[in-house]
């Protein structure tokens, strides 16, 4: 199952110290969840502060997607990165994306993240790019669409 790896702040609403509308941007998820299987894997900094069945309640309809968290919190270069790599090892996922706003908790060439401007959030562009990912699949190392990815393409 392709698995998303999912932080809050920065991405589900903005950075900002002055959060008026936590999740205001799950709205964009909608597509996603109606249209495409997937699971959803917490790497928020939200994991170490509430239970998962509290944070599958405050994600709405999305959390019924989350799977789990990710472990221990990890200090040095690319805690974030190194986090989701424990796990996705431990848990054999092959076919994961991060989206995230903490470009420097990844590596430069990791082509995993999906980057979310954390004044912003996620906006419609990183829902297309985790909309070609999920249409597509990968098989005996060689890339397979599915018609909808396809149909697209026309």
């Amino acid at each position: 199952m392709k698995t998303i790896f999912l932080d809050f702040d920065g991405v589900l609403h903005s950075s900002s110290i002055h959060v008026h509308k936590p999740f205001s941007k799950l709205v964009y998820f909608e597509s996603l969840i109606n249209n495409y299987p997937f699971d959803i894997v917490v790497s928020s900094t939200w994991r170490f502060h509430y239970k998962l069945s509290e944070i599958k309640f405050k994600l709405k309809k999305l959390g019924d997607r989350v799977i789990d968290v990710t472990g221990e919190n990890f200090n040095g270069t690319f805690a974030r990165y190194n986090e989701i790599k424990e796990y996705t090892e431990f848990n054999q996922i092959a076919d994961w994306r991060a989206v995230d706003d903490a470009k420097s908790q990844f590596p430069e060439s990791e082509s995993r993240l999906v980057y979310c401007d954390p004044k912003i959030g996620i906006t419609q562009f990183q829902i297309d790019l985790l909309k070609k990912w999920l249409e597509s699949w990968i098989f005996l190392g060689v890339m397979f669409m599915s018609s909808n990815a396809v149909e697209g393409m026309i």
